[in-house]
């Protein structure tokens, strides 16, 4: 059975329980000629007093064993390590039993006889995937102990009000309760949801954000919980849905309120049972991701609408979170024009210079009803457009140009169009009507630009005259 190897360097320690003292040995020898470092177990409860006191790269185990059987040593071994891999060796007649414990989150199942190349490619991807989580948990321990200031987790602001939500992420990061975060439409609820993941004990694992608005109504229920081959007309294969996908990482529902009353009540099963039916299937898939819900708008109000569902709302708003909008706290504006303009010179690897406390203080006196969003957008057109026309674009220039449309009306397509052509046509002024800046300026291939320019007749010699 055993084929002696040259030995390899590897430090990876790993630990082998099984009963069946030959397999045992035969095992560990296959392991030791490999260069693993392994320690064997006969009794399950030897083994998990081992984990306990030293930490492994990976564990081997049989699944039948007397007095715990391996789904049973499994489970314990999650209560101590939930990030340890565990491959489990099983007959034909305990798959099914073994396919169920994978979806629990075990790592990968080897039938009997054990093929000694399957064995070690197993184990080397175990051993990858663990020394990955390890190298992750170090990062997202230094990033925890640097701790507050004026970034914290992706997020920007030195004002006691983010300071006091910086707190409260620590506070809900290592729960596994739902959390619904609260907050005006630009304040950056994606950002907190992902610092909330980022922060806790699924970083580095999936965070999958999904804009409940922006999905069309017809696709919601396929995309969140998955679909069977032949579900519906045009399902010709298997989808796997985003909570399936989204294995032990967190969920982001954005904008809740606009799940459709009907897929309210099946998210509201999915939080009791803590699994997931397909679409046109009879298998419940189990779930371990964590769930965070956002929204705009007075959920109280909503539920008296009858637009959305009080148990549900019971069952999200387990830890509340609230996002303060950019009014609340203008004093971080200096702080966040920075953060902006950095991102925009290494986006377009650009060199823009600081802005003058002149520009600051008009961005400060502004209300800022898009909030941050809005902030973003203004500090990239003032990087875009130079210091003559710093302040050009303002919210209030922006609103009086909606109104003159109102007072006119024209088709929507039509509006955007005619702000498309007047904001290409700013660029290549700028520019001097050159076609690689203006294309890295705008974020768009320099075919789509020409497609723009020919679209909307803009002769480009007009801009190199000007200049």
């Amino acid at each position: 059975m055993i084929t002696p190897l040259a030995k390899k360097e590897n430090t990876a320690p790993l630990l082998v329980v099984d009963d069946d003292l030959y397999l045992l040995a035969a095992i560990k020898q296959t392991l030791t000629l490999n260069g693993y470092l392994v320690d064997t177990f006969n009794e399950p409860g030897k083994a998990l007093a081992a984990i306990s006191e030293k930490t492994y790269s990976a564990v081997i185990a049989d699944i039948k064993m007397p007095h715990m059987n391996g789904i049973e040593l499994f489970q314990h071994i999650q209560e101590i390590d939930t990030e340890l891999p565990v491959i489990l060796i099983t007959g034909h007649g305990d798959v099914a039993m073994a396919v169920s414990t994978i979806k629990k989150g075990a790592y990968d199942f080897l039938q009997k006889p054990v093929d000694e190349d399957v064995l070690i490619a197993s184990i080397e991807r175990a051993v990858e995937k663990r020394q990955l989580g390890m190298e992750n948990r170090k990062l997202h321990d230094r990033l925890k102990n640097q701790r507050k200031g004026y970034y914290f987790h992706g997020l920007v602001g030195g004002h006691p009000i983010m300071q006091e939500l910086y707190e409260i992420i620590e506070a809900v990061a290592e729960e596994n309760d739902p959390v619904m975060l609260y907050g005006e439409t630009g304040t950056g609820k994606e950002l907190v949801a992902r610092a909330i993941h980022d922060a806790g004990n699924r970083y580095g694992r999936p965070f999958i954000p999904i804009n409940m608005g922006a999905m069309p109504v017809d696709m919601i229920e396929s995309e969140l919980f998955g679909h069977a081959k032949g579900a519906f007309t045009g399902a010709i294969q298997q989808k796997q849905g985003k909570f399936e996908y989204a294995e032990d990482g967190t969920i982001f529902l954005d904008e809740i309120c606009s799940m459709p009353i009907n897929l309210q009540s099946k998210l509201l099963r999915v939080l009791e049972e803590r699994s997931v039916t397909p679409l046109g299937s009879n298998i419940a898939i189990p779930i371990r991701a964590r769930i965070i819900a956002a929204t705009n708008k007075d959920l109280g109000q909503e539920i008296r609408r009858g637009v959305f569902r009080q148990d549900l709302y019971f069952r999200l708003n387990v830890l509340p979170v609230k996002t303060p909008a950019l009014r609340e706290r203008k004093d971080d504006i200096p702080l966040l024009v920075e953060h902006f303009r950095l991102e925009y010179c290494h986006d377009r690897l650009l060199n823009v210079e600081p802005f003058s406390a002149e520009i600051i203080e008009q961005i400060k006196r502004n209300n800022w009803p898009g909030n941050i969003r809005e902030l973003k957008n203004q500090v990239r057109r003032i990087c875009i457009f130079g210091a003559q026309d710093k302040m050009k674009s303002s919210p209030e220039k922006e609103n009086n140009i909606v109104q003159k449309s109102l007072s006119h009306p024209i088709p929507l397509k039509s509006f955007l169009e005619q702000i498309e052509k007047e904001y290409l046509i700013e660029v290549l002024r700028k520019e001097k009507g050159l076609i690689p800046p203006t294309h890295r300026q705008l974020g768009i291939s320099r075919k789509s630009l020409y497609d723009k320019v020919n679209k909307y007749g803009i002769d480009l010699k007009t801009f190199r005259m000007e200049n």
